[in-house]
C-alpha cells in the first residue's frame, strides 16, 4: 500500500511516555512538534505518574488525547491501551498509524523527507531503524532460537492493509503480560517484525544499514552520527548518552556517545540547552560520565579572570590544610567553616591566617550562601577511613593537589570559564592500595538512612548503589559556588541532629548529587601527567587480571565479571 497514491492520507500517532518523576522535559515536546505536521491526531499514553505541568503540556496540544495508566506492560501495553481506546472501527478511519515513544530524541534530520520517502513505498509496515539479527537468544525467552532482525519499537508505522487484518487484531488481543524488560523485547519488539513478515506482510526500514551488519548489531547506538549525517536519520537514541561502559564493550561502540554529543553541539542539529537539562535531571551521574568519557583534562594556562575563594572546613589535618590554602595564588578570599565551638577553639589560628570564619551546623556547604566568588576550592578532610594506611592518606591528598595544580590552580579555574555547564571537579581515585582503593566499593559503610536524608535535602536526580556519584580522593574539590547554594540552604535548615549519621564519604556523594540536581555537570579532572599514571596502572592491573582469568573463549568482559561475582 502506497500512501502517496492517496489524495489526503490520514495518519494517527500513538506516543508512549514514561518518566520516573512524572516530568515532561522540553525534548519531548520538541519530538512531538517535529511529528505534528505528519499526524492528524495523537494519543499520548503515559505509564505511571504525570505531574500537573506535564498533564497541561500534553492536553494543551491540538488534536491530542491523553491516557494515564499504571506503569505496567512497558511500551507494548501502552500501545495496546491506545488501540483499545480508539477501537478497530475508529482506527479504520486512518490510512496509517505510528507507534513511537520517549526513548528517541529529535528531530535531528529532515522528518518530512522521511515521510515522503516512505509514503511512496508499497509497504504494509515500516520503521526508522532496525536491530540486526544475532545467532543467539540474549534474553532466554524469545519465540525463535536466535534474535531476528527487527524494526526497533521506538518507531513503527502500520498501514490499513495490515492493521485491518485479522492477524494484526489477534496479535494485540492476545498480547501476553510483560513482566520485565527481557519480555518487553522478546514478546513484542523482537517478535513484531518476524511475526508479520512470515505472514507475508511487507516491510522496510527507512535507514538502510545492511552494509553495517558485519560491524554492529545495533546501528543506531553504534553509529548515530553517521546515520544522522549521511542517511538522514531524524532521531537518536536517548540511552546512547548514558548506556554505560558495559554497553560500550558489548556493542563494540567505542566513541559513539562522545561523537554524538560533540556532533550535536557543533552542528546545531538539536538544542543542547534542552538536552543538558534533561540529562542532568534524569540520568545517573556515573553512567553519563563513563559513557561520554567526560573527563576534564586540565592543561597549563595563564591567570584567569574568574574570582575564586578557598574554603577550609575544620577537621582532620586542619592546620596543614589551612597552611596549604594560604599558599594558593589568585584567591580572592579565604574562609574557614566549622561549628561555633570548633571555630572558637581555632580562633587564634584563623585570625592569624587572615581567614573569615563561617559558622555551620553540619557541613561546609552551608557556607555557600556567604561566599560571593564564582568558584570555590574546598580543602576538606581526607575521604579515607582512619583505619587506612597512612601512606594512602598522604598519597590521596597529594593526588588531589597535583590534579588541581595547587598552589597554582589556574587550569582548574579556567575550566569553569570554558565550560559553563560545569559545576564540580573532583580528582580521580587512587588505583593503588587494597583492591584498587575504593573502586566498586564506594557505598561500603554508607548509612542505611542515606536515601531518606538525600530526599530530605532536596536531591532529585537518579542514583544507584551499583554505580557511584563522582566523589574525589584527598578531600579536595573545586566547584561552581552557585551549584551548591540551594543544597547548603537545605543542610542548614535540616532538623537538629538529623545529619549526624553521615560519614565524610556520604557527604561527598551528596555534594556531587546536589550539583547535578542544580542542573550542573560534575566531572573528574586529570592532568596529562596523572593521565599517564592512570593509564599505566589500569593497563597493568587489567593485564594481570586477564592473565589470571585465563582464555576468554570468545566471551565478553561481562562474562568474566559474572564469573567473579559468583565466587563471592
Amino acid at each position: 500500500m502506497k500512501l502517496s497514491d492517496l489524495r489526503s492520507p490520514k495518519r494517527l500517532g500513538i506516543f508512549f511516555f514514561f518518566d520516573e518523576q512524572g516530568v515532561v522535559d522540553e525534548y519531548v515536546t520538541t519530538l512531538l512538534d517535529g511529528m505534528q505536521p505528519h499526524l492528524d491526531h495523537v494519543i499520548v499514553v503515559v505509564n505511571g505518574e504525570l505531574n500537573d505541568a506535564g498533564r497541561e503540556l500534553f492536553t494543551a496540544r491540538p488534536g491530542t488525547d491523553l491516557i494515564v495508566r499504571p506503569n505496567e506492560g512497558f511500551d507494548s501495553w501502552a500501545y495496546k491501551t491506545a488501540i483499545d481506546s480508539i477501537g478497530w472501527e475508529g482506527l479504520a478511519e486512518y490510512d496509517e498509524f505510528v507507534m513511537f515513544n520517549f526513548t528517541i530524541v529529535g528531530p535531528v534530520a529532515d522528518m518530512g523527507l522521511m515521510f515522503d520517502t516512505m509514503d511512496a513505498k508499497d509497504l504494509d509496515f515500516w520503521g526508522i531503524t532496525v536491530h540486526h539479527a544475532a545467532p543467539f537468544d540474549p534474553f532466554g525467552v524469545l519465540e525463535t532460537p536466535t534474535l531476528p532482525v527487527h524494526i526497533q519499537s521506538h518507531f513503527i508505522a502500520v498501514r490499513r492493509s495490515m492493521f485491518l487484518s485479522q492477524p494484526f487484531q489477534d496479535y494485540w488481543d492476545d498480547l501476553p503480560q510483560i513482566p520485565d524488560y527481557s519480555h518487553a523485547v522478546a514478546k513484542h519488539e523482537a517478535k513484531f517484525t518476524w511475526f508479520f513478515d512470515r505472514l507475508g506482510f511487507t516491510w522496510e526500514a527507512y535507514v538502510d544499514t545492511t552494509d553495517l551488519e558485519p560491524y554492529t548489531l545495533y546501528p543506531l547506538n553504534t553509529y548515530p552520527v553517521e546515520l544522522i549525517e549521511e542517511r538522514n536519520c531524524p532521531v537518536f537514541k536517548r540511552k546512547t548518552l548514558f548506556a554505560g561502559i558495559p554497553s560500550t564493550i558489548e556493542e563494540i561502540a567505542g566513541f559513539n556517545a562522545t561523537r554524538l554529543y560533540e556532533f550535536l553541539e557543533t552542528s546545531g542539529r538539536f538544542d543542547m540547552v534542552q538536552l543538558r537539562a534533561h540529562m542532568q535531571r534524569s540520568m545517573d551521574q556515573y553512567a553519563q560520565f563513563s559513557t561520554l568519557h567526560d573527563w576534564a583534562m586540565l592543561e597549563s594556562t595563564s591567570a584567569t579572570s574568574t574570582e575564586f575563594a578557598v574554603l577550609v572546613p575544620i577537621g582532620a589535618g586542619f592546620e596543614e590544610r589551612l597552611t596549604q590554602a594560604r599558599l594558593i595564588e589568585g584567591r580572592a578570599a579565604l574562609f574557614v567553616t566549622g561549628t561555633r565551638t570548633r571555630l572558637s577553639d581555632a580562633d587564634a589560628l584563623i585570625r592569624s591566617s587572615g581567614a573569615t570564619g563561617i559558622e555551620v551546623a553540619s557541613h561546609w556547604s552551608e557556607a555557600a550562601g556567604r561566599i560571593s566568588q564564582d568558584v570555590t576550592i574546598v580543602l576538606g578532610p581526607d575521604a579515607f577511613h582512619q583505619s587506612g594506611r597512612q601512606a594512602d592518606l598522604v598519597d590521596a591528598r597529594a593526588f588531589g593537589a597535583e590534579t588541581f595544580g595547587l598552589p597554582h590552580p589556574s587550569a582548574a579555574i579556567a575550566e569553569f570559564e570554558r565550560a559553563r555547564e560545569l559545576g564540580l571537579l573532583v580528582a580521580a581515585p587512587l588505583l593503588h592500595g587494597e583492591h584498587f582503593g575504593e573502586l566498586g566499593r564506594e557505598w561500603d559503610d554508607t548509612t542505611p538512612a542515606f536515601e531518606g536524608i538525600a530526599a530530605m535535602l532536596g536531591i532529585a536526580v537518579p542514583y544507584s548503589r551499583r554505580t557511584a556519584p563522582l566523589q574525589g580522593s584527598g578531600g579536595t574539590v573545586v566547584l561552581r559556588t552557585e551549584a551548591i547554594r540551594a543544597f547548603g540552604a537545605s543542610v542548614a535548615a535540616a532538623p537538629y541532629g538529623s545529619l549526624v549519621q553521615l560519614s565524610t564519604r556520604d557527604w561527598q556523594k551528596l555534594v556531587a548529587l546536589a550539583v547535578q540536581t542544580a542542573g550542573f555537570v560534575p566531572r573528574v579532572a586529570v592532568t596529562p601527567a596523572l593521565a599517564k599514571y592512570l593509564l599505566s596502572m589500569t593497563f597493568d592491573l587489567l593485564r594481570r587480571i586477564n592473565r589470571a582469568a585465563g582464555p576468554s573463549g570468545g566471551a565478553r568482559a561481562s562474562t568474566l565479571v559474572a564469573r567473579v561475582e559468583s565466587l563471592r
